[in-house]
């Protein structure tokens, strides 16, 4: 039996920045098509893991929740001898203990209707014998019990937190792993296997795994900053049944894989590839220029089917009023002509008398 392990879906993820009503819809949808993909890698008996974070938030809008129930249904239906197992993440969790997630919820409804094959991990969960996980706690201080507790004979020890940051064990809703663990897991013989950073890398000679998200939902998760992205590439962690690990390429930036990412000037936003999903928009503007960007960005988003596409022009910033004033004239004009683009003709003739009015 193999056993996938996948994490950080973010299924329901809302982006504002970069994204027009209709484009957050279909990147949406991108998240739930990846999702049932993610599965289908799974052979019949073979498990799959998710690692924290299947969801954005923990209280998805009921079309997505029905979304994710069927697709978790339609796997366990079509494979008669699979396990699925989530683990909650710090996005599958209200800061709000009193409230029920969509996770949870659709976990009861899974676990009702296919026992022994359908499992939700909310506490320290050993496995199998030799893969333990734990699933995101509500602060550090548990999670470094929890950590005391990892059993011997671990092979994997699965986590939904951040590595070696010390910052984040003081932020509300989310943990940190020092260095001085991963060591003494690795002395152990453990391999750390960790979600919730999107970027992959390896450290402590393999010993420590973060594995990174196998999809992007931002432009952020398409740049290569780890060692797994070096040639712009995400990945699905799979656990042999001899004990050995291995992983399979879910994602490019070539497009090889699924939505294609691109960098395009922004002097030549006409350049940019019709099948990219993911458009990152460059370059350096003179002050002056400020209004020529917003304008090209602007039109991009009107005609063009990507997903996302963000804005990381350069402009030189001079410090003058008359400057100052432009730019947020700039920042309005473009958010008012998005919003444009959504209305009827009629109600595009009131809007404007509107604006004019306040304007006066």
């Amino acid at each position: 039996m193999n056993t996938y392990i996948c994490n950080d879906l973010h299924i329901g993820v809302q982006r504002s920045g970069g994204t027009t009503p209709k484009s957050a819809a279909a990147l949406r949808a991108y998240a739930h098509e990846q999702h049932r993909t993610l599965m289908a890698h799974a052979k019949d008996g073979d498990r799959v893991i998710v690692n924290g974070d299947l969801t954005d938030t923990f209280d998805l809008e009921l079309s997505d929740t029905l979304e994710v129930y069927w697709s978790a249904a339609q796997f366990l239906t079509e494979r008669q001898r699979s396990q699925l197992i989530w683990c909650v993440g710090n996005h599958d969790l209200s800061k709000d203990s009193s409230k029920l997630g969509t996770v949870a919820f659709i976990g009861a409804l899974l676990e009702s209707a296919f026992p022994r094959r359908f499992q939700l991990v909310t506490e320290p969960t050993d496995l199998s014998g030799d893969i333990y996980v734990i699933p995101h706690l509500t602060n550090q201080s548990l999670f470094e019990l929890a950590l005391d507790a990892v059993p011997d004979g671990t092979k994997y020890l699965l986590l939904h937190c951040n590595f070696d940051n010390p910052f984040a064990g003081q932020q509300d809703h989310s943990l940190n792993l020092t260095r001085d663990r991963v060591a003494g897991f690795r002395d152990r013989g453990i391999t750390v296997v960790l979600a919730h950073e999107h970027q992959g890398r390896t450290a402590f000679a393999g010993k420590l795994i973060v594995v990174g998200n196998q999809f992007p939902t931002s432009i952020a998760d398409c740049l290569s900053h780890g060692e797994a992205q070096v040639d712009g590439r995400k990945r699905l962690m799979v656990i042999r049944p001899d004990g050995g690990h291995e992983f399979v390429t879910t994602w490019s930036r070539d497009g090889a894989y699924g939505a294609k990412f691109a960098e395009v000037p922004w002097s030549d936003t006409v350049s940019a590839p019709e099948d990219a999903m993911f458009i990152r928009i460059t370059g350096r503007a003179e002050a002056e220029q400020a209004a020529d960007v917003a304008s090209a960005i602007s039109k991009l988003r009107q005609r063009h089917g990507a997903y996302v596409i963000t804005n990381a022009v350069q402009v030189a910033q001079v410090d003058t009023p008359e400057v100052s004033e432009s730019l947020e004239d700039i920042r309005t004009l473009d958010v008012f002509e998005l919003l444009l683009e959504h209305l009827t003709p009629d109600q595009q003739t009131v809007v404007r008398r509107i604006k004019e009015e306040a304007a006066c």
